[in-house]
């Protein structure tokens, strides 16, 4: 999942639309799956979005 986003991403770079990494990790936490709600609610509240890196989600939905 983490690559084809990384995929759109590059891509929209390309077209010279960029995103900031809050939006980016509001869009990989909006499209995870109805069983991944409990996890997303838990980073939601236990973290700060807005300095949340990519990487730091990413890791962090692997060890759940």
């Amino acid at each position: 999942m983490f690559t084809r986003f990384q995929t759109l991403v590059s891509g929209l770079k390309m077209l010279k639309k960029s995103y900031t990494t809050h939006d980016h990790v509001k869009k990989i936490l909006r499209c995870l799956p109805q069983q991944w709600r409990p996890k997303v609610t838990a980073i939601k509240e236990a973290k700060y979005l807005k300095k949340m890196s990519l990487e730091t989600l990413i890791s962090n939905l692997r060890s759940h």
